[in-house]
């Protein structure tokens, strides 16, 4: 338990926005910390998913907003042959967790996990990404912890946005020393947000998003500049972030609907959260090296309870 702060990086007047030829440019997280390891990499080559690394979501008996229409039908991940993998979302005969056995046309969506793969506790995460816009659809990156129940062990969303604004949320989901749960976001109480688009030009090219978690700071990043900070709370007990043996996977998928972001709209032949890499780096002194872990379908069940995307 360290200092009871909120390091909120919210301004009265939004700051300037990193333009996309910025994004483009940035060369990424390893060039400015040389001192961190990768200890994960997909750069997506090939023409295949790289299941050593990635699963997909196992259908159980429940199903909440994030994951009502996720699917494990192969073509709504797409290698795509050019160094970038597609999550899609698109409405036709597939199985879906909403309809696992496809008797009728769904929405389905794609989406890829590294629960049975790959888990670790504090680094840096950096995803390269860009997202088709249409009403409904949200494109997700973010990491949950192995073990439940949630908020307890907390959440960490790297991004997740609403295809009808230009607002990108970064957020940390946990209870309070009261044991209510919470949560704390680039977007301010007031609607403004450190992270966002300016243009639509902006909001369809590539850009990226990370997270350092440390013992001390959970920092969120966009076009690797800060977005957000959260020091780690000394006056709470129920901080998650730096809890022993609370190791986190992660999550990148594509949904559409839901009480958050609202009704499908037109989605054509689909929409999809095209992704460029995806990069776990470990910091550099005292931290345990990342594991593997399998969850079963009781811990997989546990994500309803812990897991209330808005």
């Amino acid at each position: 338990m360290k200092k009871h702060l909120y390091g909120l990086l919210l301004a009265a007047a939004l700051p300037a926005t990193v333009s996309t030829a910025q994004a483009d440019d940035y060369t990424g997280w390893q060039a400015t910390h040389p001192e961190w390891t990768m200890v994960f990499n997909d750069d997506f080559s090939g023409t295949r998913l790289d299941t050593t690394k990635w699963n997909r979501f196992e259908y159980v008996n429940w199903t909440v907003d994030w994951s009502r229409y996720q699917s494990r039908d192969e073509s709504l991940v797409t290698v795509n042959g050019d160094g970038t993998v597609s999550l899609w979302g698109k409405y036709g005969d597939y199985t879906s967790q909403n309809d696992p056995t496809g008797a009728n046309d769904t929405y389905a969506c794609g989406g890829i996990f590294t629960d049975k793969t790959f888990t670790f506790q504090y680094g840096y995460v950096e995803v390269r990404a860009k997202f088709d816009c249409a009403q409904g659809a949200w494109p997700a990156i973010w990491m949950m912890p192995t073990a439940g129940p949630w908020p307890q062990t907390g959440e960490i969303d790297i991004m997740e946005h609403l295809n009808r604004d230009g607002i990108i949320y970064q957020t940390v989901h946990y209870n309070n020393q009261w044991g209510n749960a919470v949560s704390n976001s680039t977007v301010g109480a007031n609607g403004t947000s450190t992270a966002y688009f300016m243009t639509q030009e902006e909001k369809a090219a590539f850009h990226t998003y990370g997270v350092e978690w440390t013992p001390e700071a959970v920092t969120f990043y966009m076009d690797g500049r800060s977005t957000l900070t959260l020091q780690t709370q000394e006056g709470n007990p129920n901080w998650p972030f730096n809890k022993d043996n609370n190791p986190y996977y992660l999550l990148l998928d594509m949904q559409l609907g839901g009480s958050w972001v609202g009704d499908i709209g037109d989605i054509g032949d689909g929409v999809a959260m095209t992704i460029d890499y995806v990069r776990v780096y470990s910091t550099p002194t005292n931290v345990p090296e990342p594991t593997t872990a399998t969850l079963s379908l009781l811990a997989l069940a546990g994500l309803a309870a812990r897991r209330r995307r808005r």
